[in-house]
């Protein structure tokens, strides 16, 4: 967590339009297993970083029970300018903003 404080330090430092890069960026970090032993996916704990350009509201806690990760792809995917209807086992976009 030390590496991903800093990480999101340096980005807050750098300039770029009307913010800095982490204002501009969405970062997804977490874990692609929620239980090790079982390889299990579902619930799994994920931070999403930066405000993607204004298009994410940050500084909340969200809680999704048995939603597919790739609905949360799928919306990053819309936020970066490459929209999709779907996306492997998506069922629909997450409300981000």
């Amino acid at each position: 967590m030390k590496q991903v404080a800093t990480l999101l330090e340096r980005l807050d430092k750098i300039q770029e339009g009307n913010g800095s890069i982490l204002d501009n960026s969405l970062i997804a970090y977490g874990s692609g297993n929620s239980d090790g032993n079982r390889h299990n996916h579902d619930n799994l704990p994920l931070l999403l970083l930066g405000k993607g350009g204004g298009s994410v509201r940050s500084g909340r806690h969200l809680k999704f029970d048995n939603l597919p990760i790739t609905n949360m792809w799928l919306s990053m995917l819309e936020r970066g300018g490459a929209p999709r209807e779907s996306l492997g086992d998506s069922t629909g976009k997450i409300q981000l903003s």
